[in-house]
């Protein structure tokens, strides 16, 4: 297939220039800033989410440690019963009963205690997310602001290169123009379309000639090269 090198290479020039304006905006600090902002804005709010869960946890496990202790006091209620029991035997029994009531109602209490403390920490936990959380969100709007503005003075720099390639475009065969986009939105490093001299891919510099044998014969000839599948044109 051919192609009007010229036109083609003239549009890829200010393409570059656009491409590389907008690859420096990416990479930019203020960029970075604000995709970090959104990034610890994210992170705050799954840690909330996941202490909010463990909240109703602790709550769970208080309520079912006050349940186990209401069942303990209610079984105990109707086991005991010392009155005018003369049997020595059966009042150490009793006695036994209480004992371990007791000791069991203790480690209930303290299970329920460590839950209530864990729920403390919880909410201090929420609490300093949250306060965090309500700061991020101003410095995200800061940073959106700072971002909006250079994005605005990029695109005021970039205005004649803009119109210029659009200007180019509008003569470009569009058939040629879809292959040159198609390339360059897998992402292939700029430039696209590059010379094939003495065998060579002057992109990735790899010798293609044997894999392109009588594809490029004439000038305004393009093809694939096979290595970095960049459009390759015989000038």
């Amino acid at each position: 297939m051919k192609m009007n090198i010229a036109a083609m290479l003239e549009y890829q020039a200010t393409d570059q220039i656009i491409y590389k304006a907008e690859q420096a905006f990416a990479n930019s600090a203020e960029n970075r800033r604000y995709a970090a902002v959104q990034s610890k804005i994210a992170e705050l709010r799954q840690a909330v989410i996941r202490m909010d869960k463990d909240a109703s946890d602790a709550r769970r496990e208080i309520e079912k440690k006050e349940a186990q202790c209401a069942e303990i006091t209610e079984e105990l209620s109707a086991g005991l019963d010392v009155g005018g029991e003369n049997d020595l035997a059966e009042v150490k029994k009793h006695e036994d009963m209480l004992l371990e009531y007791e000791n069991t109602v203790d480690r209930i209490e303290k299970d329920v205690n460590k839950f209530l403390r864990r729920l403390e920490e919880i909410e201090r936990e929420v609490k300093q997310a949250l306060q965090q959380l309500k700061k991020c969100n101003v410095e995200l709007e800061n940073s959106k602001n700072v971002l909006a503005n250079k994005r605005t003075e990029m695109q005021i720099e970039l205005k004649d290169e803009v119109m210029k390639r659009r200007a180019i475009q509008s003569k470009l065969d569009p058939k040629e123009l879809e292959i040159y986009k198609k390339v360059r939105k897998e992402n292939i490093r700029l430039p696209i379309l590059v010379e094939y001299s003495d065998g060579l891919c002057r992109g990735c510099g790899m010798h293609v000639e044997h894999d392109l044998q009588g594809k490029l014969k004439e000038s305004g000839d393009i093809a694939e090269c096979p290595n970095c599948r960049r459009i390759l044109y015989l000038k």
